[in-house]
């Protein structure tokens, strides 16, 4: 990496933070869990605001591991923000990706404040912190969190939809995943006004991206900015 290399990168991951904490405009959407050429060719084709790629967890069929983190990252449209999703990774290893592969780090696990922290003095990537909403506690954990932004879903990559009246009253703003689907999408966009929306197996068919589910997601978001 030659020093111009090195800044243009800091710039995409300043860019990519000051972004990330901007209320209001048309709601964003990151279509999340690539991991195959055709995958990331299909979204530098349909222009979603955020990919995202699932690393060091293994469990997922998502996941990618470093080389092919750096390679399919290296692919994704320069108009595209590239986010580094992790579950419980050591900070450093999170903090290597948000410096040299991706411009937004999320997790996705049980990390605490000191770890995102942590995290914080290891890059200067744009940090989305996810959490898995169950009752109103969790809301309230994700509205006093320290992240750049922060995402509420039902689960680690589960498909299933949690209960939208438990984020009644946010007033940060938000992600919303679990259980979108090109077809649901804009109505929660309509009704709960999150600041973005994040959309995996839902684009997906038989486990794999589907680029037509991933067109018609985008879309469907994207009629909700009229």
């Amino acid at each position: 990496m030659t020093v111009q290399d090195r800044l243009v990168g800091e710039a995409r991951r300043e860019a990519a933070r000051s972004w990330l904490g901007k209320d209001g405009g048309p709601c964003h959407v990151k279509l999340c869990g690539m991991f195959r050429e055709a995958d990331v060719a299909a979204a530098n084709e349909v222009q979603p605001d955020m990919v995202g790629f699932v690393t060091g967890f293994p469990k997922s069929h998502r996941n990618v591991n470093p080389p092919e983190l750096r390679r399919l990252a290296a692919q994704v449209d320069e108009r595209i923000f590239r986010v580094g999703v992790s579950v419980n990774l050591p900070c450093g290893r999170v903090g290597h990706n948000g410096n040299h592969h991706v411009d937004i780090v999320q997790l996705h696990g049980d990390e605490d404040d000191a770890y995102l922290m942590g995290v914080r003095t290891r890059t200067n990537a744009g940090i989305i912190q996810a959490f898995r909403v169950r009752e109103r506690a969790d809301v309230e954990r994700a509205r006093r969190s320290a992240a750049d932004m922060v995402l509420l879903d039902a689960g680690q990559g589960s498909g299933q939809q949690f209960d939208w009246s438990l984020i009644e009253g946010i007033d940060r703003p938000f992600i919303l995943a679990g259980g979108l689907t090109p077809e649901n999408v804009a109505e929660a966009v309509r009704t709960l006004r999150p600041w973005g929306v994040d959309l995996s197996s839902g684009i997906e068919t038989d486990r794999l991206k589907d680029p037509q589910k991933m067109a018609a997601a985008v879309a469907a978001v994207r009629s909700c900015n009229g």
